[in-house]
């Protein structure tokens, strides 16, 4: 088991040595591009501090061709307490490790951390992530959505470097972390909310 010192944050049998092995597998063998999903990655508890948390912020629109949503600033330099342990836990040298175990890939312990909320009609359209440093995308589900309501997650599979359709689909559950390699393939969109509901989620990047 690797040793986390905020282990209190995620359910412990996520950190044992033999699925952190097959998460490996997983990561390296998934399509169309390196992914990982490990549902009930976060403690219950954790989930509603860190939405008690998110309400106090400030949400700003951002709207283009691209995208429409809700954001926060860079929650890293967030005062609230609840939301500066979790930044701290997501760049300790442990979380880079376990993050490292499962993807073999070399992490600069530096992140960016935003809140983003999801409602009816805003979207994002395919993207790949691609900014330099960038080397894994994360994101951290605090509620849960059914298919009906849309907002899921989509990774398209690329020919020639260029996206044709979508592969897999995920549709948010509280506590689920999602995260994938950032490359010129690892295009991906949040499908439009349809519902009269909110898309709720931590999310941003590993750089190396």
């Amino acid at each position: 088991m690797i040793k986390m010192s905020q282990n209190n944050w995620i359910n412990a049998e996520y950190l044992l040595v033999e699925n952190i092995k097959k998460f490996n597998s997983a990561f390296v063998n998934n399509k169309p591009f390196s992914y990982l999903e490990i549902p009930h990655f976060l403690k219950q508890e954790k989930i509603i501090q860190l939405l008690q948390a998110l309400g106090e912020q400030e949400f700003s629109p951002h709207q283009s061709d691209l995208f429409q949503f809700s954001q926060t600033y860079d929650l890293l330099h967030s005062d609230d307490p609840v939301l500066k342990e979790f930044a701290a836990w997501l760049s300790s040298s442990e979380m880079l490790q376990f993050m490292h175990k499962i993807t073999r890939l070399k992490l600069s312990g530096k992140i960016d951390l935003f809140g983003s909320i999801y409602q009816d009609t805003d979207y994002l359209l395919p993207h790949d992530d691609q900014v330099p440093g960038r080397k894994i995308a994360f994101m951290l589900y605090l509620n849960d959505l059914e298919e009906q309501d849309g907002g899921a997650l989509a990774l398209y599979v690329s020919k020639n470097k260029t996206p044709t359709k979508v592969m897999k689909r995920f549709i948010p559950k509280a506590g689920s972390l999602i995260f994938f390699e950032v490359s010129a393939l690892s295009t991906h969109m949040v499908e439009e909310v349809l519902t009269d509901t909110q898309r709720i989620t931590l999310s941003g990047w590993y750089y190396g």
